[in-house]
């Protein structure tokens, strides 16, 4: 029953009792008196509730865009330190084919005043020179496609996504005297961006190598591996680089916290690989081991 309709039936008593007992016309109207105070007062706190409750619901909306705005901002400044890892790395892996092309031409000079060339000569150098440029074409497709903005999904294999990534850091592992010893079933199949996670290894991997480096450690080994169990898809990440400190372990992948001397991390690599993780349908975990930082990934199977 409306409140309009309570009032005038309430009135209605009111003129009744009237006719009959004064008093109890005055009860009745003393009630009635209070029932429309009472009325006025809660449409009153009913009007402040529903002002408060948009004053919170734009509170909301604000805190949401914000909480967006640093995510976007951390994860351009995740791609833009991996970019400048990805640059060294690059420079590095065409200075020995350069180097090399640059002394076969010297030595084709030579020889040719020499008498030494002939058909045999030319197609052996030209093979040669044509498998350092293919290495460089590779690792440069590898760089535009790691690092070109793209949201789209598709089916992938962890293997193929891995491969990736060893092409991309191929002479930097050898540099660092880093073996990587992986163990992946060619046939798992994840749905997503695979950008993203060929940088959520890479993080991963450059995250063993600072460690092995901060630690002077000189045996290093990354084993990387992948396997499916109920229902489930799991990827282990370990090395032998003694591990993460126990103060920093609970908190390693909040945004601003790293391991690094300041000045040499940026707090942000693992942070973005838990935020790849989850929109993947993931998890991300890390413990200790009597060698060094163990990761596992867990994703859910899904159909396209």
């Amino acid at each position: 029953m409306s409140n309009k309709i309570t009032q005038i039936l309430l009135k209605e008593i009111v003129n009744l009792s009237k006719k009959s007992d004064k008093k109890l016309a005055e009860k009745i109207q003393t009630v009635l008196d209070f029932y429309v105070t009472e009325q006025k007062e809660n449409q009153k706190t009913i009007k402040q509730n529903e002002y408060f409750l948009r004053q919170w619901d734009k509170r909301n909306i604000i805190a949401h865009e914000r909480a967006l705005q640093k995510d976007e901002m951390l994860e351009q400044q995740s791609r833009l330190a991996s970019m400048g890892e990805m640059i060294d790395a690059i420079a590095h892996q065409w200075k020995q084919p350069l180097n090399s092309i640059s002394m076969m031409s010297d030595m084709l000079k030579e020889d040719f005043d020499n008498g030494l060339v002939n058909s045999s000569y030319i197609k052996e150098l030209d093979e040669t020179i044509h498998m350092q440029v293919d290495h460089m074409v590779a690792t440069l497709h590898e760089f535009r496609t790691f690092f070109r903005p793209s949201t789209k999904n598709e089916e992938f294999t962890i293997l193929d996504a891995m491969n990736s990534v060893q092409i991309l850091m191929k002479d930097e592992l050898i540099s660092q005297n880093i073996l990587l010893d992986i163990e992946i079933d060619e046939h798992i199949k994840i749905f997503g961006n695979k950008n993203e996670f060929k940088h959520l290894l890479l993080n991963l991997i450059n995250n063993s190598i600072d460690a092995f480096n901060d630690k002077n450690i000189n045996h290093r080994n990354i084993d990387i591996r992948c396997y499916e169990e109920n229902s489930n898809i799991y990827i282990e990440v370990e090395d032998n680089a003694g591990g993460i400190d126990n103060e920093v372990i609970k908190d390693i992948f909040k945004p601003n916290v790293t391991t690094k001397p300041e000045g040499k991390g940026t707090g942000i690599g693992l942070y973005m690989s838990e935020q790849i993780v989850k929109k993947n349908h993931g998890t991300i975990n890390v413990f200790n081991t009597n060698k060094g930082a163990f990761f596992t990934i867990t994703l859910r199977q899904t159909t396209i």
